[in-house]
């Protein structure tokens, strides 16, 4: 599966030389580092950027969790180069994507009790997921990290068989070969629910070609039970009658008009999918800014 290769709205930064390239089948992941210095200002900006291109260290992508600010070194469909080899494995491209985000900020303090995230956090949340990549952590959340002396709380067992063979979200205290304890005890949950509602997948491949031949036979009641599940899935069944009609009526629209443009069924539910769910956005935003203000209230 292929995603977003350059970020819409992200900063192009001269990495210190290219990526490496992917050839590994295991499936698409993200790291979460922190640069161990203080967000907020353009001089720590331009500083991480110099550190990182002297060091040739450089991952995918750069963030500063107080100004919202976005830079990308590298396309996201190659190996960055923040991780240390794991013996004979080259850590940086386990994965069909391992997508490397340095945030500017301290690991000892972790960015999600403090930090300002909008649009370009949401931009880099929905590339991760155009992967394929969950809102999952498959070697538990960032454990806490002590500064003095430096330890992690509980300490990473940094699984090699849980590396090679998950996909999801790690932290660079999760990786074997390595020793840092970066980011740090970060809110898993502030920090999915700050990424926005995930965009939802209603079948896997062998599913849709099961779907394409019950179409053949029933036609629009199966397009139908389609859309019913697309849009009472995004809203947690809390539509109106009105509310679930409009998105009715904007599925049909969307589906319809990629039909006539030659899109192929599965192009054309995943249209409808996106257009009803855009008509009940209001409501799913409103939902996770109440789950971001309840996680920074405990």
């Amino acid at each position: 599966m292929a995603g977003t290769i350059w970020i819409p709205g992200a900063e192009r930064i001269t990495p210190s030389s290219p990526g490496g390239t992917i050839t590994s089948k295991a499936p698409p992941r993200v790291v979460w580092h922190t640069t161990e210095a203080d967000p907020g200002t353009s001089s720590v900006w331009t500083a991480m950027i110099r550190v990182l291109k002297n060091k040739s260290a450089e991952p995918q992508v750069l963030y500063d969790p107080l100004t919202d600010r976005l830079g990308q070194f590298l396309p996201l469909n190659v190996g960055g180069r923040a991780l240390r080899n794991d013996g004979s494995t080259l850590t940086n491209r386990v994965g069909q994507a391992c997508i490397q985000i340095e945030v500017i900020g301290r690991s000892a303090t972790p960015f999600t009790g403090y930090w300002r995230p909008g649009k370009n956090f949401r931009a880099f949340m929905a590339a991760v997921r155009s992967w394929g990549i969950k809102d999952v952590w498959p070697a538990g959340p960032p454990p806490k990290f002590i500064a003095s002396p430096p330890h992690n709380v509980p300490e990473s067992p940094r699984s090699r068989t849980i590396w090679l063979n998950r996909g999801g979200h790690y932290g660079h205290s999760h990786i074997p070969g390595n020793d840092h304890g970066d980011p740090g005890g970060i809110s898993t949950t502030a920090l999915f629910a700050a990424g926005g509602t995930p965009s939802k997948e209603l079948f896997t491949v062998g599913q849709y070609e099961e779907l394409l031949k019950e179409i053949k036979i029933q036609g629009d009641a199966t397009r139908k039970e389609i859309r019913r599940q697309a849009i009472w899935g995004e809203r947690y069944e809390a539509q109106t009658v009105d509310e679930r009609l409009r998105a009715d009526q904007a599925f049909d629209s969307a589906y319809d008009a990629a039909r006539e443009a030659g899109k192929t069924e599965i192009e054309a539910l995943n249209a409808g999918q996106a257009a009803a769910a855009s008509t009940l956005r209001p409501l799913v935003t409103d939902l996770t800014n109440m789950a971001v203000r309840n996680e920074q209230n405990k």
